[in-house]
């Protein structure tokens, strides 16, 4: 059977309908996904909120696209409706100069808050909780005195022990409860859509793996994805199961790694020194598809660039039967220990309803009760053709969230078995090469370890993309984690970060900076 494809419905309306359609189409059930703006030239900048209707039709996504004049862009904030669209709206702020009205957070996400450009001057001034940046010539650092309230700050990062990557959590702390927090992103930009958009199709796989070193596969996975819906591309069955296979590798790797980090958070050291070594034979059957551990480049457009022999297969299905040893006895392990357990239950709860209204995605989504998984929900893949179960918790806090974690690394395993076997019987069939597209769009979603991701790439019927968009899942997530740290203690967290299992080299995906001289304030002409 041919891999089945989502697609994108566009209704283009006036910008000053937006909020009430938005309002129309949550009220039938929709789930926002995200919202971008692309820089059109002459037709203006173009801006798409997009909604997904899983729940009733699955697979249907829907984009609501409104243009606006370049030279004075303003559009109303839809996030007072849905604080789904918060980031998202901030981005247009900052990279396309778009003023949105009323919006109730309209400070820099990516530049240094005290960065004065693009309508931020203004608002920043009647922010709060940017009173206190000091524009003299003493300013300080960037990204400093984002509070108000006289009360204890403790920063985290931009490069702290709790942090695998850089960014900057501030929170400010009474009596060792966090009353507010705050996250400064933007540390580990690169620029890559921008770098996509200046590239061949074959390059941009590539440039996809390289946003993220823990979702490789399926940033490119879901990248071919969405060009081979472009150009009509259909994939061979032996093709969509080894990409299955990769997915499911992938999460594994992922989340064991996730477990042993938390372990070592909540002061179970030997935990993550045990997950380390139990993702060597995951990281060695990599190896063995595509010879490399870490950045795979195995998936391209129409298929799998390696072909994986019987001899391949063998190789992996012995590996898996090491890991059917090792990881239930590893699991077994993490939970008869009350340090582990006791560090996590109770603590950051997050409720079914919070979740859902929140957009989280992933395992957060899961562990609080929510059916919510675009393999199941909408297959791709391979994943129609095999057997395997949704994996939910109820309980909502970081306990449930490892829970699931560990859940789906057992299922994983059994997807894997599965896809060998039919790898293995499964002739190996050409791949098509692949010039220049037809002019259309293509959506595809994938189910990463973290979560939901979806790009929106658009052909200009050349060898390059006309525009290249996504989001990334700990991009909904990270602003739940916010939520989630206030009113907790000091203490935990490094739990909940850990619970939520954010990768912020993902999140900043997108950032493109300008070198320019900055001049402060009153300082003209001195």
């Amino acid at each position: 059977m041919s891999e089945k494809k989502p697609s994108l419905e566009v209704t283009e309306i006036p910008a000053d309908k937006i909020s009430a359609e938005v309002s129309s189409l949550l009220n039938r059930g929709a789930r926002m996904l995200y919202a971008s703006g692309v820089d059109m030239g002459v037709p203006g900048i173009r801006i798409d909120y997009y909604f997904t209707f899983d729940d009733e039709i699955p697979g249907r996504n829907l984009a609501l696209r409104t243009f606006v004049n370049r030279k004075k862009p303003v559009i109303e904030s839809v996030t007072p409706i849905t604080t789904q669209a918060d980031w998202a709206e901030r981005e247009m702020i900052e990279f396309l100069g778009v003023e949105v009205k009323n919006h109730p957070d309209p400070r820099h996400l990516w530049l240094p808050l005290n960065w004065e450009d693009m309508h931020t001057s203004t608002r920043q001034q009647q922010d709060p909780r940017s009173e206190r940046i000091d524009t003299g010539p003493t300013a300080h650092p960037p990204h400093d005195n984002i509070f108000t309230k006289q009360l204890s700050v403790v920063p985290y990062g931009p490069y702290h022990p709790a942090l695998i990557e850089s960014n900057y959590l501030k929170m400010s702390v009474e009596d060792e409860i966090v009353r507010d927090a705050d996250l400064k992103l933007g540390f580990n930009h690169r620029s890559i859509i921008k770098l996509m958009e200046r590239r061949d199709y074959y390059k941009d796989l590539f440039l996809a793996e390289r946003i993220c070193g823990f979702c490789n596969v399926h940033h490119s996975l879901t990248f071919a994805q969405a060009v081979e819906e472009i150009g009509g591309i259909a994939i061979s069955k032996k093709a969509r199961y080894v990409r299955t296979l990769l997915g499911e590798m992938e999460r594994m790797k992922s989340h064991i790694l996730a477990i042993g980090l938390m372990g070592d958070l909540a002061g179970f050291r030997t935990m993550l020194m045990h997950a380390i070594r139990i993702r060597e034979d995951i990281l060695d059957s990599l190896e063995v598809m595509s010879g490399q551990r870490i950045s795979h480049g195995i998936i391209t457009l129409g298929g799998i660039r390696n072909d994986v022999t019987p001899v391949h297969t063998d190789v992996i299905l012995s590996k898996l039967q090491d890991l059917k040893k090792s990881v239930p006895e590893y699991f077994d392990q993490c939970l008869a220990n009350d340090v582990f357990t006791g560090r996590l239950r109770t603590i950051g709860v997050l409720t079914p309803d919070a979740a859902r209204e929140s957009g989280a995605v992933g395992p957060i989504a899961r562990g609080s009760g929510l059916n919510l998984d675009i393999r199941k929900n909408l297959p791709y893949a391979a994943y129609e053709d095999v057997d395997w179960d949704v994996v939910t918790e109820n309980g909502g806090d970081c306990f449930a969230r490892m829970q699931v974690r560990m859940r789906e690394v057992l299922m994983s395993l059994h997807i894997c078995e599965q896809c060998c076997d039919v790898i293995r019987s499964s002739p190996s069939e050409p791949v098509p090469l692949v010039h220049e597209l037809p002019c259309g769009e293509g959506f595809s979603r994938t189910e990463p370890p973290r979560g939901e991701l979806l790009y929106h790439v658009a052909s200009n019927g050349t060898n390059t993309p006309d525009f290249v968009r996504l989001r990334v899942p700990t991009f909904p997530n990270v602003r739940i984690m916010l939520n989630l740290i206030k009113g907790s203690t000091i203490g935990d967290v490094p739990v909940i970060i850990g619970s939520i299992d954010p990768c912020f080299s993902c999140t900043d995906r997108v950032t493109t900076l300008t070198p320019q001289e900055t001049v402060t304030p009153g300082s003209e002409g001195s």
